[in-house]
């Protein structure tokens, strides 16, 4: 690799890292973040409460429309996904191109029988433990981060900041190998102990190395940005993997029609 190849490559590397908050696509992928948390507590009530009344209502023969209006809702819930995901996560996820069928029976039963019904629904639920996850790498990463960068602000007062609430002691003991009378060792007398409290007000106590501990946050957001990016990207191969070939939403098969309808007036 020549000289000029290696000094546009690195380059190409700090571009990256460095432009990460300057990218509409980071934005994106937070905003798909932050709203996981809501939306997989409401699939997770609606389908856990939906199946529920209609399981327990079946042996009136109430529970099966129910469930049937459950199973329907989903799939319109899941096309909503598919179409946030491709939104906010630049994800590919092409609907089900299903033929038109006669009369509500035959439609239901193709419904029914559609594998990505069912795995629409399970995208659904699993989309609770995805904002979960969502949930707790926000807000530990942003406030580990801010917490960093306003050190300024704050550095003095005990009562603010990253905190550790008993001893950490951290110790590389040494290594001896000993065979037939003769030892060979290694010495590392590496011994270090970080007192329970306030990490910042313990380790800034001017201006300047609060300014310090601040200009290391800015690395460290720009390291968490770049992880909220990876777990918006396997977010996004999740739903393209689940979200495929789901049923397509109302307002889409209604387009469908539109656009069938026009063609066939042209011929």
């Amino acid at each position: 690799m020549s000289e000029a190849t290696s000094d546009w490559t690195a380059a190409r590397a700090a571009r990256w890292f460095f432009g990460v908050p300057l990218r509409a696509r980071t934005y994106a992928n937070l905003a798909y973040l932050a709203f996981a948390f809501p939306l997989g507590i409401a699939y997770f009530v609606f389908l856990v409460v939906g199946f529920s009344v209609g399981a327990s209502l079946l042996i009136l023969l109430v529970g099966l429309p129910i469930l049937l209006v459950v199973v329907f809702v989903a799939s319109q819930i899941a096309a909503v996904e598919r179409t946030l995901a491709e939104v906010l996560l630049d994800a590919d996820i092409p609907a089900d191109e299903a033929e038109p069928t006669e009369g509500p029976v035959e439609w239901a039963k193709g419904f029914l029988l559609n594998l990505g019904t069912w795995k629409g629904i399970v995208f659904l639920f699993s989309k609770f433990a995805i904002g979960i996850g969502a949930f707790v790498a926000l807000v530990t990463g942003a406030s580990f981060a801010l917490t960093l960068l306003l050190a300024p602000l704050h550095y003095g007062n005990e009562n603010v900041g990253i905190h550790f609430g008993r001893p950490i002691h951290v110790e590389i003991p040494d290594i001896i190998y000993q065979h037939d009378g003769w030892t060979v060792g290694l010495a590392m007398p590496f011994d270090a102990t970080i007192q329970a409290g306030e990490v910042i007000s313990t380790l800034a106590d001017t201006v300047w190395g609060a300014l310090l501990i601040s200009a290391v946050g800015v690395l460290v957001a720009l390291v968490v940005l770049h992880l909220f990016n990876a777990l918006a990207w396997l977010c996004a191969r999740y739903s393209e993997l689940m979200l495929r070939r789901t049923p397509p939403s109302l307002l889409a098969e209604w387009r469908a029609r539109q656009a069938d309808g026009r063609t066939g007036q042209d011929r």
